[in-house]
This record gives C-alpha cells, structure tokens and sequence, in this order.
C-alpha cells in the first residue's frame, strides 16, 4: 500500500507522517465582550500532513521536490483509509546530510496543506 501519492504518482514511504485535520472559521468568529465564544465554523476536517523522509538518494529528493512544486496537486494520503484531497506544499526543506565519491544523501521535511 502506498501511503502518499501526488498526482497519481506513489512517493518514497515517509519516515515519519502526521495527518492532523482542522476546522476553518469565518471572519465573524471571536469572543463578545463578556468572553463568550461566538464561533462560524465554515469547514471542518482540512487536512495537514507533516511529512518527513530520512537518507533520500539524490534522485528521489528530486523527484519529491518536483511532484511538490507546482501551486496545487491531487494527493492520495492513508488516513485510517485511503483520502484524496487538492493540496499545496509549504516551505520544503531539502537538507544533504552526506556526501562522498559522487554520492548524497538528503532529509526532507514538508508540510501538504489541503485547500
């Protein structure tokens, strides 16, 4: 089973993965003078996937920053079952943490927004 796919497309398997859903509010929440929440839930379960590979080939690290490039993309992502969702990338971080005869090794960090 894959556990994220861009576009069709099954990703290295991440190191570590944390979906976390969230709810979006309308401008008219907030508190009332007295402190009372008045609160205009507008969407709920937008999904946030904090993703994270470890000892990446240059190739892949590529191919993962490539997939994650454009302004938004189709992503099929296992939360309890398979999801799929228009998303976009946060800040990428590509880090070398190794390099000798030719050779790199990469770390990936990346946030998938749902839009």
């Amino acid at each position: 089973m894959d556990i994220l796919k861009i576009d069709g497309t099954a990703l290295p398997t991440p190191h570590e993965y944390q979906v976390t859903l969230s709810d979006l509010d309308s401008e008219g929440t907030g508190r009332t003078e007295d402190g009372v929440l008045v609160r205009e839930r507008v969407r709920g379960g937008v999904a946030k996937i904090a993703v994270h590979w470890y000892a990446l080939s240059t190739g892949e690290c590529a191919a993962i920053l490539n997939a994650t490039a454009p302004d938004s993309f189709s992503v099929e992502y296992f939360f309890g079952s398979p999801r799929t969702a228009t998303m976009y990338a946060g800040d990428r971080t590509a880090a070398l943490r190794a390099a000798r005869e030719g050779q790199a090794v990469w770390e990936i960090t990346m946030n998938l927004v749902e839009y």
